[in-house]
């Protein structure tokens, strides 16, 4: 989507999909962020999203968990009161989940990596430009001590 830019959010409401290994710091992360409003939380593991939530409840954070069944980010991905889903779950599930989030009129960020081969690739560029939904393959890197 070369030159496109969607219309400025004030306040960008996240729902965060996968909270057993990178999730929880990103969740983190976002929580010490102004502008941000964390909504919603999933994981297949109920304990992982209740952990996550406790993480984040000293910054006034009360997000909907969605767990214990591998359609329920599927639900959050539904939600009207979402702007941005990060997606942080195995790699076979980030194009899926990507484009079902982009078609339900999310704006997506993707932990790396956002594809596993030249299809899902193009999947993703494909439905970013027809949704009009900014997805965003995200990286990090961890500091040596």
């Amino acid at each position: 989507m070369s030159g496109y830019s969607a219309p400025k959010i004030d306040t960008v409401r996240i729902g965060f999909i996968g909270l057993g290994n990178r999730g929880p710091g990103h969740t983190l992360n976002m929580s010490l962020l102004e502008g941000v409003d964390i909504k919603a939380l999933c994981d297949i593991v109920p304990e992982q999203a209740e952990k996550a939530k406790k993480d984040i409840e000293f910054a006034g954070f009360n997000p909907t968990l969605y767990s214990g069944d591998a359609d329920a980010w599927k639900k959050l991905c539904d939600r009207d009161d979402i702007d941005l889903v990060y997606i942080c779950t195995p790699w076979n599930l980030h194009t899926p989940m990507a484009v079902y989030a982009m078609e339900h009129g999310k704006h997506v960020a993707i932990e790396v990596p956002g594809a596993d081969n030249l299809e899902e690739c193009w999947q993703l560029v494909e439905t970013s430009e027809k949704t009009r939904m900014h997805c965003q393959m995200m990286e990090n890197w961890l500091p040596l001590h």
